[in-house]
């Protein structure tokens, strides 16, 4: 049985105050797992940060199979008009965002001061429309786009926001209409609570506030379940076949490369290692007091999730949860 087999893996897990959410699937069976202090065990709501990454990614690849961006489009032409984007070499397109190779830094100019000074508990929450085309204007891309991958929040959030201005509508209604509707995903969104949001906790275990994304939304606003976002890995992961398993599998090939990692379209891909002999295509998250990791192994057909409501890396768990699967 797969609890048994996931067993001896996560009854190591230590909290202090806030608990552990886990998902696993093995090609056949489904599991649910819990420790800690949540609102409603494994059915409890957690913040889940740059997982959200991956749904732009697919957002990007399913609106580019419909026709309705296309991978290599400039950003700018999908942006508000009037708004400039600064250029090195070429043009930033849409696949560069969502691969990491824009060029673009981690964060957009001015957001970082305000990160670590009045705004510091919830440092995306004043990025409306009007201080994102501020900073797209005063942001210069640091090399030129497609030269070498460099993780951006920024980018990833800017893809997002043009995203949804081509489709007329938020970034929360285009994730819940091309994405969660289709998959059943009724738990997952930018602002879902419904008494189940569990509450964040520092490194310390103290209570800390929740996040809030306005413009840059693409880059880490979702909140989900573990049963929710096993239904994004399996799709994932190869289930369920039709349309949207299309732009999925469209994110996988790798665009570029950073050391051991590959990057993806929104995923990062770990090379076949021992205990692991396969591709792993994982991201993890975090937000001011959360924690999460979600990865696959398409050629096994098996795939985990683990979300923490405090601060504690679960990378290292999350790749010993997927060897025990494989």
């Amino acid at each position: 049985m797969l609890a048994a087999r996931l067993d001896p893996v996560l009854s190591g897990v230590r909290l202090r105050r806030g608990g552990v959410a886990v998902g696993a699937w093995d090609g056949s069976e489904t599991m649910t797992w819990h420790a800690g202090t949540l609102p409603d065990g494994a059915r409890s709501i957690f913040e889940i940060g740059s997982i959200t990454k991956t749904f732009t990614a697919t957002l990007l690849a399913d609106m580019a199979g419909e026709g309705l961006v296309s991978l290599d489009d400039p950003v700018e032409r999908h942006l508000p008009p009037g708004w400039r984007v600064p250029r090195r070499g070429r043009a930033i397109t849409l696949e560069d965002l969502a691969s990491h190779r824009s060029g673009l830094p981690r964060l957009p100019k001015g957001l970082l001061a305000t990160a670590l000074t009045r705004e510091r508990r919830d440092p995306y929450a004043s990025i409306d429309s009007a201080w994102l085309e501020a900073a797209v204007a005063r942001t210069p891309p640091r090399r030129e786009p497609g030269r070498r991958a460099s993780y951006s929040n920024y980018g990833a959030g800017l893809l997002g926001y043009a995203l949804a201005h081509r489709a007329g509508c938020s970034y929360d209604a285009l994730a819940r209409r091309r994405i969660c509707e289709p998959l059943g995903m009724r738990d997952t969104g930018t602002d879902v609570d419904g008494g189940r949001l569990a509450g964040g906790h520092s490194p310390l275990g103290r209570p800390v506030g929740h996040w809030h994304f306005d413009a840059l939304a693409g880059a880490g606003a979702l909140r989900s379940t573990a049963a929710d976002l096993l239904a994004f890995l399996r799709l994932h992961a190869g289930e369920p076949a039709g349309p949207l398993a299309e732009a999925a599998a469209a994110t996988h090939a790798p665009r570029a490369r950073a050391g051991r990692l590959a990057y993806a379209l929104g995923w990062l891909i770990l090379p076949p290692r021992r205990g692991l002999p396969f591709r792993a295509f994982f991201h993890d998250g975090g937000t001011g007091g959360f924690r999460s990791v979600a990865g696959f192994v398409p050629e096994r057909r098996v795939a985990v999730v683990l979300l923490s409501s405090e601060v504690r890396g679960l990378d290292g768990l999350g790749l010993r949860t997927l060897r025990a699967l494989v």
